[in-house]
């Protein structure tokens, strides 16, 4: 565990586990981001593989504390673009680091793949499981009402 991870106490943790909620919502059959285990292993995982982010991510998570996290995301966006970006990057690696999530939404983690090198590619190979999967997507209009209206 390096110093970054442990400096993470609850109250901290607590804190990102509501501004990670703010990004992502539960919703469609989907866990929210601390229903997931976010602000738990997964940021201790994420945290593991990319150390330097922990100092930052702490400081924002401090000086964020107590602020309301759905206003503290929004206003991110333009008083803060870093911090947001900081945000937006871990929290959606740390979500898909769940098995759980991956599994719900289709996806079993990176896999090789063998791939013919002739020219021109067989894109129809490549595109094939996603087009059998066909769209999936969470429409950010309705997750943003359903979150309002649950408020």
């Amino acid at each position: 565990m390096t110093d970054q991870q442990i400096q993470f106490d609850e109250h901290a943790r607590a804190t990102f586990a509501g501004l990670a909620d703010a990004l992502i919502p539960e919703g469609d059959g989907m866990p929210s981001a601390s229903q997931a285990g976010v602000a738990a292993e997964w940021l201790d995982s994420v945290l593991a593989a990319r150390p330097e982010l922990g100092p930052p991510l702490l400081a924002l998570v401090r000086r964020l504390d107590g602020e309301d996290p759905k206003t503290a995301i929004a206003d991110l966006g333009t008083a803060d673009p870093a911090g947001f970006g900081l945000l937006a990057e871990i929290v959606p690696n740390a979500y898909f680091m769940n098995r759980g999530v991956r599994e719900r939404v289709g996806y079993p983690g990176q896999v090789g793949l063998d791939v013919d090198l002739t020219w021109p590619p067989d894109w129809l190979d490549l595109l094939g499981p996603v087009i059998e999967r066909g769209p999936i997507y969470r429409d950010p209009d309705r997750v943003a009402v359903t979150a309002e209206t649950h408020s």
